[in-house]
């Protein structure tokens, strides 16, 4: 990365002086106008009115353990005007909770995943809101038509070559509506590459933790998503070239890390994933040539490593899992600690040490190779079925 500049932000003192995300995006747009750089944020909470936008060729660097970007309670407003793709802004009941510079979630009953709409209140006139960004699909009332104030914690889209390093993301999300995953997260990507998440903790958002959709390159570095209610981690959308390592996925509300649709040539290896509502580790629609190697998989209320329900022609392939530690999974559903849902070829199965709540391996089938895997007797309960 080439560091043009070297910038501060604080609550009290530096560079860019705030207690907000508007003293954060001063400094990072700054440095990025000048070809890239450092942005060092000094210890604090900032409240996060809308999402901080990553730059191209920006690192953004916190006090380790210290620097706590935190979002305020969400608000809503119906939706009363039709509006329909295309359009740069709505018209909402409650234009007054609305703040210009605020993130804003547009969404109805029949606009579900990449058909939402997250963007910046740019302007406000009488009951319409102006947005930064064009509706990505029709919004109608009569399919209840909202608007609230729920966005990611930080964003980087149609970017390259970003760092975010030594950040706690709070979501609180007692007090925000939920985000689809496919638009939000505490952290979220899209079509960004070359991407490294270091050192990074989310906790408390009312969606996922992580976040990234049709990214290349993507580095998730001991990082931490804890309590959050979707997904701990969520690569998803033809993401290429993954790396997750040394990262802990810890009490999440759905999976530990959810791999959605055709992510590929991914690396999963020395992570903690733990008592995730759901499974451990989800592999689905062609997510191929994953490597999950040499990881802590227990306590997860589903299976350990669960492959989805799919055609043989479209399920996740070559795969190879290794060295893992899986214990004690299955907790709240009756599938095995590695379960397939489905018919796969060329996932191989070695040298893991396996510890089951109920099954080792469900639905195993001939083009699944085992080898020198140990299985032990589980700490907490006898084996009540064994299909391997």
């Amino acid at each position: 990365m080439k560091q043009v500049c070297e910038l501060t932000v604080g609550i009290h003192s530096g560079d860019f002086v705030g207690d907000t995300n508007v003293a954060i995006q001063a400094a990072v747009d700054k440095a990025a106008s000048l070809g890239g750089g450092i942005v060092r944020i000094q210890p604090g909470r900032y409240t996060m009115l809308d999402s901080l936008h990553l730059r191209s060729n920006v690192a953004i660097i916190g006090t380790e353990g210290e620097t706590i970007l935190w979002k305020p309670p969400s608000v809503s407003s119906p939706i009363i005007y039709y509006l329909g793709y295309g359009h740069f802004d709505i018209s909402v009941k409650e234009p007054e909770k609305f703040l210009i510079g605020s993130g804003i979630y547009i969404y109805d009953k029949k606009t579900p995943g990449f058909y939402s709409t997250v963007a910046t209140v740019v302007w406000k006139k009488g009951n319409e809101i102006g947005l930064s960004r064009m509706l990505n699909a029709d919004v109608h009332p009569a399919n209840d038509g909202r608007a609230v104030t729920v966005y990611p914690i930080v964003s980087g889209c149609y970017i390259k070559n970003a760092i975010l390093r030594n950040i706690i993301i709070d979501g609180n999300s007692a007090e925000n509506e939920y985000i689809n995953g496919c638009r939000g997260g505490g952290v979220y990507l899209y079509q960004a590459h070359d991407i490294r998440l270091e050192n990074i903790t989310v906790k408390n958002f009312n969606g996922d933790g992580i976040s990234f959709q049709q990214c290349i390159n993507t580095i998730v570095e001991g990082c931490v998503c804890i309590d959050n209610t979707g997904h701990g981690l969520h690569p998803g959308s033809g993401s290429v070239g993954t790396v997750i390592r040394n990262c802990t996925f810890s009490a999440n509300g759905q999976d530990g890390i959810f791999y959605c649709l055709r992510v590929s040539y991914t690396l999963c290896e020395n992570c903690v994933i733990k008592d995730n509502k759901r499974h451990g580790i989800s592999i689905g629609h062609r997510d191929n040539n994953s490597i999950l190697r040499k990881n802590r998989i227990v306590n997860n209320g589903g299976a350990g490593i669960y492959f989805r329900p799919d055609e043989m022609n479209f399920t996740g392939h070559d795969t190879l899992i290794e060295e893992n530690y899986l214990e004690n999974n299955c907790r709240l559903e009756n599938a095995g600690e590695i379960c397939f849902d489905t018919s796969t070829k060329n996932v191989h199965i070695i040298n893991n040490i396996i510890k089951p709540w109920t099954n080792i391996i469900k639905q195993s089938t001939d083009t699944i190779k085992q080898s020198t895997n140990t299985i032990e007797q589980s700490t907490r309960r006898k084996i009540s079925a064994i299909n391997i």
